[in-house]
């Protein structure tokens, strides 16, 4: 795990949080050996053993910092596919280099196969949101687009996922439908919630959290900011 000064200011955070009844502990289901891969920004904790190398990684939400995609193809193989609709990563996406594995899809997660509204970003190189809630976009939507899951992996083929990434901002409550659902294994499950930034409330995590648990998927990490969460599915431990 990386230390640096944000990270200690955001353990710090996460404690008046904890005193003051905004946040809670959550309660590890496995114990498997972590590592964290990426910047500290842009990083994500996996757990390692549980990778197979030269398998296939499903990343939603692209942003401004792919270092945990790129490393996961460093260290284990993986074919990465990346998937963001929002104009302005599509285009960061074209004017850098990338590693041959790393297949980027100008569409994002979600429950139809189609358009949705997006709010764009209330400041330059800001993240679109489906939801007009989110803290950081203005009133101004966009139709943008996406796909369910079952129509991605019919399209690319895929028959496992290593690893499915989700920042979706906001959207990750209404998807978590798509992920329980989903029609082949996902091994290890990386999300970002955002409750706290006024979309939902902690009680919506809490609940999304034990929903995943009562379909096999097994909490393991949780960050310092109690944001993004880790689970490593049932069927991977013998």
């Amino acid at each position: 795990m990386q230390f640096s000064p944000r990270r200690y200011a955001q353990m710090i955070k996460r404690a008046g949080r904890l005193i003051a009844g905004r946040d809670v502990l959550y309660r590890y289901n496995v114990h498997p050996r972590k590592t964290t891969l990426g910047t500290v920004y842009g990083g994500w904790t996996i757990a390692p053993e549980y990778v197979a190398p030269n398998g296939v990684m499903y990343s939603f939400g692209v942003g401004n910092d792919i270092t945990f995609d790129e490393s996961v193809i460093a260290r284990f193989q993986l074919e990465v596919h990346g998937f963001d609709p929002s104009p302005h990563i599509i285009d960061w996406i074209r004017n850098r280099s990338q590693s041959p594995k790393y297949v980027f899809h100008p569409y994002g997660l979600g429950d139809v196969d189609g358009t949705l509204s997006f709010f764009s970003p209330a400041q330059s190189g800001g993240t679109y949101s489906t939801n007009g809630q989110h803290e950081n976009v203005n009133t101004i939507a966009v139709k943008l687009p996406v796909k369910r899951l079952e129509t991605i992996t019919k399209e690319l083929k895929t028959d496992c996922i290593q690893i499915l990434k989700m920042d979706v901002e906001g959207a990750e409550y209404s998807l978590l439908s798509s992920i329980t659902n989903c029609p082949i294994p996902i091994k290890q499950l990386l999300i970002e919630f955002h409750h706290r930034i006024g979309i939902e409330s902690l009680h919506a995590t809490i609940d999304a959290v034990n929903l995943l648990r009562k379909n096999g998927y097994l909490l393991f990490h949780v960050s310092e900011t109690s944001s993004e969460f880790s689970f490593l599915h049932s069927s991977c431990i013998k």
